[in-house]
């Protein structure tokens, strides 16, 4: 087993561990929806931004394989910012999304209620992926891409904090989606290819 591979064991256990977390939540409001248990109003604020979150952790799992071919030895320090990251990304899933919608009638103002934690979360997320894409080095082909979004999800975020309007909160979530499947399409296409 090479160092790469041991490392990220760890990793794949957490990002799998959240997003299995994320599905089970929507596997339960399909449930939900259907008329089984306490009735659940979607909104697409919330839904956009469970799709940003879920495309984030399908994404990071992909995108560190890039290191693969970047590092033949790993330090005790880079071991512990990626398996930081990914502890991060589950957190700000959790937060998203609780237990099986636990608590959950209203989504938006579920996430209303909690949105400072979320937006807190992402931003601090969105810094650990620009420290993320600078480990990878200054030749790494997605590096332009991904500081010029990493500004558009930090303003995004602030938006998110700072209104508490909706049309402020879809726009942050749907620039936020969409960016995020432009991004996965484009940057991550072939594994180890970049």
């Amino acid at each position: 087993m090479s160092p790469f591979e041991y490392v990220m064991v760890l990793v794949s256990i957490v990002i799998g561990l959240a997003i299995t977390h994320v599905l089970s939540a929507v596997a339960e409001g399909v449930h939900r929806l259907r008329g089984h248990g306490q009735r659940l109003s979607l909104d697409p604020v919330y839904l956009l931004w469970v799709g940003y979150v879920l495309t984030w952790l399908i994404s990071f799992w992909w995108y560190e394989f890039n290191f693969q071919a970047l590092r033949d030895e790993w330090t005790f320090g880079l071991y512990l910012f990626v398996i930081s990251f990914a502890i991060l990304l589950y957190l700000l899933a959790a937060i998203l999304v609780p237990h099986r919608l636990t608590g959950v009638q209203d989504s938006y103002r579920y996430f209303m209620e909690g949105r400072r934690w979320f937006f807190g979360a992402n931003i601090a997320g969105v810094i650990f992926d620009v420290f993320d894409t600078l480990l990878k080095g200054a030749g790494y082909s997605a590096l332009p891409a991904a500081m010029w979004m990493s500004g558009v999800y930090v303003l995004a975020s602030v938006a998110g904090l700072v209104s508490s309007r909706r049309t402020v909160q879809l726009l942050a979530a749907a620039v936020s989606f969409t960016l995020q499947l432009v991004y996965m399409f484009q940057q991550l296409g072939v594994l180890g290819g970049q």
